[in-house]
């Protein structure tokens, strides 16, 4: 009897400490853009993206790059721009599953702007956390510049 409890205690112990299936790599997915498109009018684009880690300390940097379709024949280089991650407090060292928005203003898009038909953009990003552990660099899908509503 007493074997069979040191069994089911050990099996008790080792499932406890079974790590997240997540893992200390960040992932990160496209969630959604507001509004869907950049017209002359817009005064605010959002990028939501989705972050998921398994150790929580995802409180490093992450990096975003606008690229325009019709730039992209003419270069391959990438502007990134970096922000620094909000603190998480209480989750970090625990898994977690976070939204990540990121209101760029007029001035971020503006001079991207082209009324030429048929432009559009993408952002492509990445997550660091405070290990360094970089996340797989994602693409978005792409978003219109339309010349109005």
């Amino acid at each position: 009897m007493k074997k069979i409890l040191y069994l089911l205690l050990a099996v008790g112990l080792l499932y406890a400490c079974k790590k997240d299936k997540i893992g200390s790599k960040p992932l990160l997915s496209f969630k959604s853009y507001q509004p869907d498109s950049i017209t002359p009018d817009t005064k605010q684009f959002i990028l939501t993206m989705r972050v998921e880690d398994g150790d929580g300390d995802i409180e490093d940097s992450i990096a975003v790059g606008m690229l325009k379709d019709s730039e992209q024949a003419i270069t391959k280089d990438t502007i990134w721009t970096f922000f620094k991650m909000p603190k998480i407090g209480q989750n970090r060292g625990n898994s977690v599953k976070a939204d990540v928005i990121m209101p760029f203003g007029e001035i971020d898009f503006a001079a991207a702007y082209n009324p030429a038909p048929g432009d559009s953009a993408h952002y492509v990003v990445f997550l660091r956390d405070n290990s360094g552990n970089i996340s797989d660099t994602i693409a978005t899908p792409k978003f219109p510049f339309r010349r109005n509503r």
